[in-house]
């Protein structure tokens, strides 16, 4: 799909998987009621099953003897609907990555929140029997259970899975003649907080970031700013403060003399504040010096240059690694 190779993480799967495994462990106990003793104790079977077909199953054979698979107590669970969650949507651009070779990662953009609904369907012969089952699931839910998974191991990243428990409910079938089947019927549903992902990706790994530093003299505001001058009167003497306005105290835009070359009518600025006009004068606070903005020169100027690397420099993503930084700067001097 748009233009990517076929991938399948088999999520929906294993978000099956994982429900199923939250209860394949329930033992019920069975106990005279003279004694108090137990009589009996097995596992509680579970299967992905839709309400209907367990149902059906149940109906179709009264005494529970034609086939071993329907015998009660028994649980079944299914899908019953699958909607996206914008309340957990993180940045689209951000990625995970897990080291794959000494040069290059598996990483693949962060997944996309997706709400799976399940429906847990517990069936028994008696009320006891049903109750004891239910009690042994809701204490863990107040009302959600986090589970830690790798969902998928080519990344490498435990993801929080929240299981939320939604509503109980419960249906005891009371009437019937004497050949139909009495059963309790207890419904859950859950919410499972899942992500989907898209496919994997095996870039590079990044060894050196370069990050280089430019004034923006269109915006002029606090960067070094070059103007081509006119009409100029006296001297602009370096790191004296220059305005426009009527005096520096009612200034419209002020600034630090970086440099100035007389022979060919150039100011650098720095340290700008305010917007300077073009047509109007710039005074000299210290000399008196003057002269006309005539126009502002827009190539932007390298102002530094920052390498970061890691420390050492064949450290992996996964490792517990440092890492150093050259910063190099270069004086604005130059018209």
């Amino acid at each position: 799909m748009l233009g990517n190779s076929p991938f399948y993480h088999h999520l929906t799967r294993k978000a099956v998987v994982l429900f199923g495994r939250l209860f394949d462990d329930i033992t019920l106990i069975r106990k005279n009621d003279q004694t108090g003793e137990e009589t009996n104790r097995f596992l509680v079977p579970i299967i992905y099953s839709p309400k209907e077909k367990m149902v059906t199953r149940i109906f179709s054979d009264p005494d529970l003897l034609r086939s071993v698979q329907v015998i009660l107590p028994r649980m079944a669970f299914e899908i019953t609907g699958i909607t996206y969650d914008a309340t957990r949507k993180q940045n689209s651009l951000l990625r995970a990555a897990k080291a794959n070779t000494t040069t290059h990662v598996s990483a693949s953009y962060m997944g996309v929140p997706y709400d799976i609904n399940f429906q847990l369907n517990i069936y028994a012969r008696n009320i006891d029997d049903g109750t004891q089952i239910v009690e042994q699931i809701l204490p863990f839910f107040n009302p959600d259970f986090t589970v830690s998974t790798n969902m998928i191991p080519d990344l490498g990243a435990l993801k929080d899975i929240p299981v939320i428990l939604n509503s109980v409910s419960n249906d005891i079938q009371y009437e019937g003649d004497f050949d139909s089947v009495r059963y309790v019927n207890w419904t859950l549903n859950f919410t499972m907080k899942m992500y989907y992902y898209g496919p994997i990706s095996y870039p590079k790994i990044i060894r050196t970031v370069y990050a280089n530093i430019w004034n923006d003299p269109s915006l002029q505001t606090g960067y070094i700013t070059r103007i081509n001058t006119s009409n100029a009167n006296g001297v602009f003497k370096l790191n004296d403060t220059v305005f426009q306005g009527n005096s520096y105290y009612t200034a419209t835009a002020t600034g630090i003399v970086v440099n100035y070359n007389s022979q060919l009518n150039q100011l650098v600025l720095g340290a700008v504040q305010g917007n300077f006009k073009v047509n109007n004068a710039i005074h000299a606070v210290s000399t008196n010096g003057v002269c006309t903005l005539e126009s502002f020169f827009a190539k932007p100027l390298k102002l530094a240059e920052i390498v970061i690397t890691p420390d050492p420099i064949d450290a992996n993503p996964t490792d517990d690694y440092g890492y150093t930084t050259e910063i190099t700067e270069w004086p604005q001097t130059e018209l």
